[in-house]
């Protein structure tokens, strides 16, 4: 029955067929959309409805959007009506172009609801009404009826729950799986009223013209707003924006090979006043914003303007009509802040953004919102100006981080107040001016991700695939909505209705390959320009099994390597070099060319990671690394910086060591564990440093010390095996609440998330019973979960991912591998006969995420995506950690493998 359900309305569309002659020349006036009802959200006017859902169909994002579960099984029902028709039927000829609306409606349970509507035109087809009837009847068991409803004879089939209602009226036919839909296109016909498409003249004109490309569509923006509101919990998503953006606008469908394509116009009522009326009679121009978009951006909406004022004076008409009070929270910081919007206005350049960056975490997304000034000192004074007078009983509040000041604004919801709800989220305001624009976050860590993607050129502009979708839309638009769907489907999960986030999740793998999205609107007259295009990576779904490893390069060496491979910048050409040592001591250095370029005799071993230092300040990057007994540092030509190697005045080797950068200043500061927790701190020259000649800690160390800076106060994290946690100052002197006794045993570090406060940053640690424990940075524990422990011989880990953004819970138990997620909810199993294993977590992406299985023991390695799927067919020989890069440009993982006497660089497909 199933494959036939979908079927049915292609089935009954050729039931009419026969009636065209008796009644076309009495009607000349009546047309399909006469039957379409009022509360319409939306109308499909295909112009190849079989050929758009048939299974034989070969464009790729066709293909990956047809493995979705309801276009699958009709697809499948394409196929039957093929094989159920035969003779010399022919479904297209049946249902020809622009013959079809399908009227899409709010069903029961927020699900959704078609009404079908065909204009018959060919009495050849009328014979196949007999055979679709007796198919029904006879091989599916439905029983057939008749009611009559205004005088109308309205046919039903039902069998169990489903049911199929259509009447025949002179040369059409209606139909639905619905039946209280047909019973609404006859009460739209009986009364004569007037649809939002046709009842609006500049619509009723394009609905007359024949549909191109696959079909158009035609949506109704206040029914949108009424069912987005089903669809979302209305405390996470006000929906109201959606009904007065537009009144009605119509979109040419186009699909390529790898991309989908709606454009059309947007209509606004010259009577009524909407969001995009603010825009009447102002140019778009362009948009230089995405230089400073940083790449990891799930969300950007950005808005161009020529005369800034004259949108200001449309958007102010807006909030007249529909918010008036909105001009009552301006008000209100124009009486209490001196706040001279005027003023503001004046340095507001042409470009405003919005960007809520992606999240691999938490619901909480960290916002920044951009405008381009016109003048920096204007836009720097105005600002402090701000801060100042919003904290007049404190001191002005401001942080110096990688040669930026970062200013705070106690304001709540600063650019909700000045430019609407829109750009809500942001319960205290920090700020930053640069060269071109003002940036405000609602958070400080947002605005120092920001300084670091400019500063490494990780933006929007600098990204080849994302800036080769940014080339196929209109950046001249007045109003535009980008979308980086790796970032964005658990946001909806988190916003969506619980049916709606359960289907979100259930067809994640095909929805995620739609990975760009953009909506945009430009001004010509009284309507706006609209397009809509969505982007495709060009991959099948069905191809997405475990791959096989490229060998990119490989390179022999004499002796074994003993070190995992260390990524490092060559400050020349800003290439990613590899660093290695083989078990000699010596360290090789390769080139991105495959090339060893350097070889250092070290003679001792390294124990610690190769971090990189621009010690002189002048863009020149040294290394720095520590051995048992000494700290180096050399520049790229293997010569030591003066100062080094500096000896550690220990007899215990060194366990840890730690690179120090307070404000991103390159005053560096470096600090030495050894085995038994005696640390020195050192600056850069290798001067000790007051209060750790060294600084005694009781136990031994899990981890390297861990420095962060909240607000202005710096704190040093320390975690001991014996479950003593310390934070101390840059002098090494306790801070308030610490140590904190964690009781227990712990052999994971810790993993820390910067919050805006001592009391919001969170400090999480997992002991060997599988006791998680999460305090704050004044000592308090705010939170317990437990893993039960069975057996004496499981063993828990904390893992971090390696930009330090979220963790995983790993239990190792005799031959299983269970991994968890931070709320300690089990996301899966593998099973592993090794005791010793050890992870590694990367979280490229918010649905990328890869944890890498090493066992030393065996040699052998392996990589998981974190809903379990194995992403190779082999694994890896190795028993060192991996160095992995993801380019989303080729959606490729590439892997840098240190084994036995082999240096492997290797491609995977993700």
């Amino acid at each position: 029955m199933k494959k036939t359900l979908i079927l049915l309305p292609v089935f009954l569309v050729l039931i009419g067929s026969g009636i065209y002659f008796y009644f076309h020349w009495q009607y000349a006036n009546l047309t399909k959309w006469s039957f379409v009802p009022q509360h319409s959200i939306m109308v499909f006017q295909p112009t190849n409805w079989i050929k758009l859902l048939s299974s034989d169909e070969e464009r790729k994002i066709l293909v990956n959007l047809k493995s979705l579960p309801e276009l699958q099984r009709t697809a499948a029902s394409l196929d039957t009506l093929d094989s159920l028709i035969g003779g010399d039927y022919n479904i297209e000829r049946v249902v020809a172009a622009n013959d079809l609306l399908i009227s899409v409606h709010q069903g029961a349970n927020a699900s959704l609801a078609n009404l079908y509507i065909l204009e018959v035109s060919d009495l050849s087809q009328h014979d196949f009404l007999a055979e679709a009837v007796k198919y029904l009847i006879e091989e599916e068991g439905f029983v057939q009826s008749e009611r009559v409803y205004q005088g109308y004879t309205i046919s039903e089939f039902k069998k169990a729950g489903t049911q199929l209602a259509y009447i025949f009226f002179r040369n059409y036919l209606i139909l639905s799986f619905s039946p209280f839909l047909v019973d609404d296109a006859i009460r739209t016909l009986e009364s004569g009223k007037h649809n939002p498409y046709t009842g609006n003249l500049n619509m009723e004109k394009t609905s007359q013209q024949l549909a191109v490309g696959e079909g158009r569509l035609y949506v109704n923006m206040k029914e949108l707003n009424r069912l987005v509101h089903h669809f979302v919990d209305p405390v996470d998503i006000d929906g109201s924006n959606i009904e007065w953006l537009t009144d009605l606008l119509y979109l040419d469908l186009n699909i390529g090979e790898d991309d989908i394509n709606f454009s059309g116009f947007s209509y606004i009522d010259t009577a009524n006043v909407n969001y995009l009326s603010s825009f009447v009679g102002v140019k778009g121009t362009g948009f230089e914003m995405k230089n400073v978009i940083p790449d990891r951006s799930s969300l950007v909406m950005h808005m161009s303007f020529e005369d800034v004022n004259a949108w200001h004076n449309g958007l102010k008409n807006y909030w007249r009509k529909h918010q008036p009070s909105q001009l009552t929270r301006i008000g209100e910081i124009e009486n209490k802040y001196q706040f001279d919007v005027q003023k503001f206005y004046d340095f507001i350049g042409d470009e405003m953004g919005f960007f809520v960056l992606e999240s691999k975490k938490n619901l909480d997304r960290e916002k920044i919102f951009c405008i381009k000034h016109k003048d920096r000192i204007r836009a720097e004074n105005y600002m402090e100006e701000l801060a100042r007078d919003s904290r007049p009983d404190t001191s002005f509040y401001h942080e110096r981080y990688a040669n930026r000041i970062i200013g705070e604004i106690l304001l709540d919801e600063l650019p909700a107040r000045m430019f609407g709800d829109l750009f809500a989220g942001f319960a205290t305001s920090y700020y930053f001016v640069n060269r071109d624009f003002v940036f405000i976050g609602n958070s400080q860590h947002a605005l120092e991700v920001m300084i670091d993607e400019i500063d490494t050129e990780n933006t929007w502009r600098k990204s080849i695939k994302t800036n080769g979708f940014l080339e196929s839309t209109n950046e001249g638009a007045n109003l535009s909505i980008y979308v980086k769907s790796t970032g964005l489907w658990g946001l909806l999960g988190q916003t969506l209705n619980e049916d709606w986030s359960r289907y979100i999740e259930d067809n994640k793998p095909v929805l995620k390959q739609i990975e760009y999205a953009a909506i945009q609107f430009t001004g010509v007259d009284n309507k706006f320009y609209t397009n809509v295009h969505f982007q495709h990576p060009g991959r099948l779904i069905e191809n997405q099994k475990p791959q096989q490893f490229d060998m990119i390069a490989e390179m022999g060496f004499a002796v074994p390597l003993t070190s995992k491979p260390y990524a490092v910048r060559n400050h020349n050409d800003r290439t990613l070099e590899m660093m290695v040592q083989d078990s000699t001591g010596n360290l090789h250095l390769i080139s991105a060319t495959n090339q060893v370029v350097l070889d250092i005799l070290i003679e001792e071993q390294l124990t610690s990671p190769v971090y990189q230092v621009d010690y002189y300040k002048n863009g020149k990057l040294q290394y720095l690394f520590t051995t048992p007994h000494h700290v180096h540092m050399i520049d790229r030509t293997g010569v030591y910086i003066p100062g080094y190697p500096k000896e550690v005045k220990s007899n215990e080797p060194v366990k840890f060591l730690s690179l120090i950068d307070y404000d991103n200043s390159r005053n560096y500061r470096i600090m030495i564990a050894t085995e038994k927790s005696f640390y020195y701190l050192i600056d850069k020259t290798g001067k000790e440093l007051d209060g750790w000649n060294p600084l005694k800690l009781t136990g031994e160390p899990v981890m390297p010390a861990e420095h962060l800076r909240v607000k202005v106060n710096d704190y040093m994290m320390f975690l001991q095996d014996n479950g003593l946690a310390y934070s101390l100052n840059r002098r090494g002197e306790p801070k308030t609440g610490f140590p904190l006794d964690l009781k227990g045993t712990i052999s994971s570090p810790l993993h820390i998330e910067k919050g805006a406060s001592p009391k919001t940053t969170e400090v999480v640690a997992m002991t060997d019973n599988g006791e998680l424990i999460v305090f704050n940075l004044l000592g308090a524990v705010t939170r317990k979960g437990q893993l039960r422990k069975e057996h004496s011989m499981e063993n828990y880990k904390l893992v971090s991912s390696m930009d330090g953004e979220n963790f995983i819970v790993v239990r190792n138990r005799q031959g299983s591998v269970e991994f968890f997620d931070e709320q300690l909810e089990k996301l899966f199993q593998i099973n592993s006969p090794g005791e010793n294993l050890q992870f590694q977590y990367y979280t490229f992406s918010e649905d990328n995420r890869v944890v890498i299985v090493i066992d030393p023991d065996t040699q052998r390695t392996s990589m998981y995506h974190l809903d379990g799927r194995i992403l190779h067919d082999t694994p890896l020989r190795t028993g060192q950690e991996l160095a992995i890069l993801y380019h989303e440009s080729t959606n490729e993982y590439e892997l840098f493998v240190s084994g036995d006497q082999q240096f492997q660089r290797l491609r995977l497909k993700k």
